[in-house]
Order: structure tokens, then sequence, then C-alpha cells
């Protein structure tokens, strides 16, 4: 365990600053019970990149999908780790409690997510086949909040290309959806995120959906 903690710190002395911004997790709580107060720091510093590696999946991915990924194993995670520090710490004789702040390699993570490195939105899975075509979208909102996740949602989905916003209101949104292969592959795609685009006599409507929608009708 002490190896592995030095290697990551070795490894963070002497990387290169990367041209992509890293992703950073910040407020990792620790709490290690060691043979000593060093061993125990030790322990916490590895401890801690894999809560942190978990949160950072949580805040790309959305928990459902985080679930899904494997944690790499204590040496990748390091490789991973661009670089930590300490927000607070406090020692016993054979206990560390502290927070920790995680820099990750952002060319790492995108590889364990599938985002391209071209920095577009994050997708999982394989991109559907057939032409790309682009549908105005109007997304109903109770709040901002529905709006960032509907927003988060889409960049799950492999058939999305991109999403652009063309106006935002308190209780309305419109999109642009550029989109690969047809309607009804869009909608089944967008459901398994539990996404419902629906079809009424004047336009397409995307909202959120517990299960998602497939079936064109009044929303």
């Amino acid at each position: 365990m002490f190896l592995i903690a030095l290697a990551m710190l070795a490894a963070v002395g002497c990387r290169p600053a990367l041209a992509a911004a890293p992703y950073v997790v910040s407020g990792v709580p620790v709490d290690v019970t060691a043979a000593d107060a060093a061993t125990a720091r030790d322990q916490a510093i590895v401890e801690g990149q894999r809560k942190a590696f978990s949160m950072l999946m949580e805040q790309l991915v959305g928990a459902e999908t985080a679930a899904t990924i494997q944690t790499p194993t204590d040496s990748q995670l390091s490789g991973m780790v661009q670089d930590f520090e300490v927000e607070s710490e406090r020692l016993s004789s054979v206990r560390y409690i502290g927070v920790m702040t995680y820099r990750f390699d952002a060319a790492s993570i995108d590889t364990v997510i599938g985002k391209p490195a071209d920095g577009t939105d994050v997708t999982i899975g394989a991109v559907p086949s057939g032409p790309v075509r682009t549908i105005t979208v109007s997304v109903p909102i109770a709040s901002l909040r529905d709006w960032v996740e509907i927003r988060r949602r889409l960049a799950g989905v492999p058939a999305v290309q991109r999403a652009e916003v063309r106006a935002l209101a308190r209780t309305e949104g419109q999109l642009n959806l550029v989109y690969y292969g047809d309607e009804t592959q869009l909608q089944q795609a967008l459901a398994q995120r539990q996404l419902s685009l629906l079809q009424d006599p004047q336009q397409w409507v995307l909202q959120l959906g517990e299960y998602g929608g497939t079936t064109t009708g009044t929303p």
C-alpha cells in the first residue's frame, strides 16, 4: 500500500502539465485507522482516490450509469490521478482523518467513459448507423434543475451528435437535436436515458420520464 502511494506521488511530481484540463473532485472524506499514523495516511490517500473516482463517474454520467462502471485497480487509479491536495487533516498515533481534492487526467477519464477525444459530449455505447438528421424539440421544465438534468441525460445518448440551444425561458426551452438514424431509433435511444420524445399535432416534445417513452402521441 505504501509503495502504491509513493508511486502515485512520484508520478505526480514528474508528470508534465497536460493540455486538457483535469477533472477535479473536491470534498472527498477519508478516515483510516492503521498500525501508525504514517501508514494510515498512505492508506487514506489510496482510499480517497477510489472514492473520488466513484464521485467523478456520478458527476459525469449519472449514478445509474456510474454503477455499471468497474472501479480500476489502485495502481491504475494512481496513473489516472494528475495530483491531489489535502483540504484538511487530523492525525492521531494510529488514525488519519482528512478531506481531499483529486485532479484526474482528463484523457484517462475520457477513455473510461467513452468520451471522444475531440471534446464532444459523453457517449456510451455504439452509435446507430444512418443519416444525420435534425429536429427541433420543445422542452417543458418546472425549474432550471429540470433543464440541467435533461441536458445531462442527453450527453449520454449515443444517437445524439449534439443538442443546440435555441431558446430558454422560465417554463420551457427549445433544442435542435442533431442525431443519427431515424426518429424511431432516436426515441428508443432517448428512452434508455429516461427521456420521453413525443409528437403532438404541432411539435416534438422532449421531457423527463421515469421510464422514458417511445410512443408517438400527445404528451
